[in-house]
C-alpha cells in the first residue's frame, strides 16, 4: 500500500519532484564517471606508473558521496516542511509514523533507483567522452572503442544507493521521533523572526580578514610568521579561520546585512525590494548549511585548480632559469660548431647565436654551492660575454665590476649579501666575490658555480691558465624555446645539447595527467556546486508559485516578476561565489609564496595566469548555471500566472 502511495505522491508533486529527479540524475552520472575513471586499470596505467592517480580519484570519491549524503539530507528536510499539512491529512486519516517513515522512504527510493539506474548510461557516455579526450589530447596509444568497465564500479555504486537510503531512513526516523505538533509547525518555524548578531556578524567578516591576512603575511618570505612559527601551525589556524569565517559571514553577517537593508526605505519600497529583501531574511538562515557547504566547496575547488595551474605554468618559468637560453651545447674543451654552421642555424630558423669562452679552474678548498654540494672548480666568464648573453635572453645586464673583484651567480635565488673569497689550486690567485646575480647565463647542467669577472682580469687569467679554457654555443630568438623543428634539425650535427623545448616536453609528459585529473575534478565540483543551487532555486521557487500568483494580482507583470526571481536568485548563487573566489584568490597568492620562487617569477606567473585560466574556467560556468535557472523558473512562472492575469 505505501508503495502504491509513494507513486501517487510522486505523480501529484511531479513539478516539484522532477527537478529534484534531475539533480539526483547528474549528481549519480558523475559519481559513475569517477568510479569507471578509477576502475579503468589501461588508461590509469599510462597516465601514471604508480598508484597515485587511482588513489586521488578513490580520495575525491569519498569527499564526492559526503557531498552526495549532505545534500540528499538537506532536501528530505526541505520536502518535509514543504509537505507539512500533507502529514497531518495522513495523521488524520489514522497513518502511524512508521508508516509514514516508509511512505517517505519508498518515494526516495524509487527516485534514487531509478536516477541511479539511468546515471550508469549517462555516466558511461561522459566518461567514454573524457577517456577519448584524454587518449588524443595525450596521444595515447590506446583503442577508443571496445572500454569495459570493471564489476567494482558497478559495486560501489551500489554501496552509495544502499548507503543513501540508510541515510535517509535514519533521517527520517530522527524526524518522526518528534512530536507531530512540531513536525507539522516546521513550515511556520522556518518563518519565526530572524535575531540580529552584530557581534557575531561582525566576527565572520574579522574571521575571514583574519585568513586572508595570513596567506597574504607569506609574501614577506623569509620573515613572515609561516616561518618564525612553522608552517603546519599556521597553517591550522589559517584553514580554523577560514572555515569558521565562512559559516559565520553565511549565517549571521549576510542575514545582518539583509536585516540592514530593509530598514533603508529607499532599498525596501522598490519593485523586488519590498518581496525580496524580507523573505532573503528567512531564506538565509535557512540556507546556511547549504550555502556555506557550497561556499566552502567554492573555495577548495578555486584553490586547488588556481594551485593546480600554478604548478603547471611554473615550472616552464623555471626552465627559463634551468635552460637560459632555447638552445645550449653541452661545455666543451673546443668550439663545437663552426662558423658557417653557426650562421646556417641563425639564417634559417630566425636565431642568434652567442659564443662564450670561459675558464674553468681549479680551487684550492672545495665550495659548497649549496648545504649539500660541493664544486672543486668555478666557471669564469668575462663581463662583456655574460652582458653578451643577458642581451640574447632579453633579461638585465651587469655594470662594471672592479678588476680584483667578481659577481657570484646563485644557484639558488637567494637576495642575502654574500662575502666569498675563491682561492685558486696554485694559491696564486683570489677572486673577492662581494655581489651576486640570481640571472645565470647558461644551463645548470652545464655550470652551477659561474663567476664574472672584469674583461681585463679575464684575459689575465687566460693568458695565465691556457688549457683552462672551455666553449658553449647559446641560440636564442623570438618564440622559439617550444620550438621542435629546430631540435630534430640541431641533432643532425651530433653535437650534444641541451634545449627548452625538450625540457618543456617532458614537464608536460611529466605533469599533464595530473593536470588533467585535478583539472576534471576541479570542474566536477563546479557542475556540482552549479547543479545544486540550479535546482535549490527551482525547487525553491516554484514552491512559492502562489506567491507569485499574488504579486501578478497585486499588479506586478511578467516581467517585473522574473525582475524578483532574478534578484532572488543572486542572494543565492553569489555569496558562494564571492566568498569562494575572495578566499581562492588569497589561497593561491598564498600558495605560490610557498611552491615558487618569487625573486625570479613575475606577478602575472605567479597569480595572474592561474587566476585567469581558474576563472575563465569556472565563472562560465556558474554564470550559465544563475541564467538558465532564471529562465527556467521565469518559462514556469509564466505558464502559472498568465491564466490569472487573462482572467482579472
Amino acid at each position: 500500500m505505501s508503495f502504491a502511495i509513494s507513486l501517487s505522491n510522486l505523480k501529484h508533486n511531479k513539478k516539484l519532484y522532477q527537478v529534484y529527479f534531475l539533480a539526483q540524475l547528474v549528481i549519480f552520472s558523475l559519481f559513475f564517471m569517477l568510479q569507471c575513471f578509477s576502475t579503468d586499470s589501461v588508461i590509469v596505467a599510462r597516465l601514471a606508473e604508480d598508484a597515485d592517480i587511482k588513489t586521488m580519484i578513490q580520495t575525491i570519491s569519498l569527499f564526492f558521496v559526503l557531498f552526495i549524503v549532505f545534500y540528499f539530507v538537506y532536501f528530505n528536510q526541505f520536502f518535509i516542511k514543504q509537505r507539512a499539512e500533507e502529514l497531518g491529512i495522513y495523521s488524520i486519516l489514522g497513518f502511524k509514523r512508521q508508516e509514514i517513515v516508509r511512505l517517505f522512504l519508498a518515494e526516495n527510493a524509487i527516485l534514487v533507483v531509478i536516477a541511479a539506474g539511468l546515471s550508469l548510461g549517462v555516466g558511461y557516455v561522459l566518461y567514454f567522452g573524457m577517456r577519448t579526450c584524454l587518449i588524443n589530447f595525450l596521444g595515447l596509444d590506446l583503442p577508443i572503442w571496445g572500454l569495459k568497465i570493471q564489476s567494482s564500479a558497478f559495486k560501489n555504486m551500489l554501496l552509495l544507493i544502499l548507503g543513501i537510503i540508510g541515510i535517509v531512513y535514519i533521517e527520517l526516523y530522527v524526524i518522526f521521533r518528534k512530536k507531530l505538533t512540531d513536525i507539522l509547525n516546521l513550515q511556520k518555524l522556518q518563518d519565526k523572526q530572524v535575531k540580529r548578531h552584530p557581534l557575531l556578524a561582525l566576527s565572520g567578516l574579522v574571521c575571514l580578514l583574519g585568513a586572508d591576512l595570513l596567506f597574504s603575511n607569506l609574501t614577506t618570505r623569509p620573515y613572515s610568521l609561516w616561518d618564525q612559527y612553522g608552517s603546519l601551525p599556521v597553517l591550522f589556524i589559517t584553514l580554523c579561520l577560514l572555515g569558521g569565517g565562512s559559516v559565520l559571514f553565511i549565517i549571521f553577517t549576510l542575514p545582518y546585512v539583509v536585516s540592514f537593508l530593509i530598514h533603508r526605505p529607499k532599498k525596501l519600497y522598490s519593485m523586488s525590494g519590498n518581496v525580496v529583501l524580507p523573505r532573503m531574511q528567512h531564506r538565509l538562515q535557512n540556507k546556511g548549511r547549504l550555502l556555506t557547504a557550497l561556499a566552502l566547496l567554492t573555495t577548495d575547488s578555486v584553490m586547488v585548480l588556481g594551485v593546480t595551474f600554478l604548478t603547471l605554468s611554473y615550472p616552464y618559468e623555471a626552465t627559463k632559469r634551468i635552460v637560459p637560453s632555447t638552445l645550449e651545447t653541452k661545455i666543451a674543451k673546443k668550439r663545437p660548431l663552426s662558423t658557417s654552421e653557426i650562421k646556417s642555424f641563425e639564417q634559417k630558423f630566425a636565431l642568434k647565436a652567442v659564443d662564450s669562452k670561459l675558464l674553468q679552474l681549479k680551487l684550492k678548498d672545495k665550495w659548497y654551492f649549496s648545504k649539500r654540494n660541493t664544486s672543486d672548480h668555478i666557471d669564469v666568464i668575462s663581463l662583456s660575454n655574460y652582458n653578451e648573453l643577458m642581451a640574447l635572453q632579453h633579461r638585465e645586464q651587469l655594470k662594471k665590476i672592479a678588476l680584483n673583484e667578481a659577481v657570484l651567480v646563485n644557484y639558488y635565488v637567494s637576495l642575502a649579501p654574500v662575502n666569498e673569497s675563491f682561492t685558486l689550486k696554485d694559491g696564486s690567485q683570489t677572486l673577492q666575490v662581494k655581489k651576486a646575480t640570481n640571472q645565470n647565463p647558461f644551463a645548470f647542467a652545464n655550470s652551477v658555480v659561474t663567476v664574472i669577472v672584469s674583461d681585463a682580469k679575464f684575459n689575465e687569467l687566460a693568458q695565465k691558465y691556457p688549457n683552462a679554457s672551455y666553449a658553449i654555443v647559446s641560440f636564442d630568438g623570438k618564440n622559439m624555446r617550444d620550438n621542435e623543428k629546430l631540435v630534430q634539425a640541431f641533432k643532425k650535427t651530433k653535437v650534444a645539447y641541451f634545449s627548452s623545448y625538450e625540457r618543456n616536453k617532458l614537464i608536460t609528459n611529466a605533469n599533464s595527467p595530473t593536470f588533467l585529473m585535478i583539472s576534471m575534478i576541479s570542474i566536477l565540483f563546479f557542475v556540482t556546486i552549479s547543479t545544486i543551487l540550479y535546482f535549490t532555486a527551482r525547487i525553491e521557487e516554484l514552491s512559492l508559485s502562489e506567491e507569485y500568483d499574488t504579486l501578478a494580482k497585486l499588479g506586478y507583470r511578467i516581467k517585473e516578476i522574473r525582475h524578483v526571481v532574478t534578484v532572488e536568485n543572486a542572494w543565492l548563487f553569489f555569496p558562494p561565489l564571492i566568498l569562494g573566489l575572495i578566499n581562492g584568490v588569497f589561497g593561491i597568492l598564498g600558495a605560490s609564496y610557498l611552491i615558487t620562487d618569487s625573486l625570479t617569477t613575475d606577478w602575472y606567473s605567479r597569480l595572474g595566469q592561474p587566476l585567469l585560466y581558474t576563472i575563465g574556467l569556472f565563472l562560465p560556468i556558474y554564470l550559465l548555471v544563475y541564467y538558465l535557472a532564471g529562465r527556467s523558473i521565469g518559462k514556469e512562472l509564466k505558464e502559472y500566472i498568465e491564466p490569472t492575469i487573462y482572467k482579472m
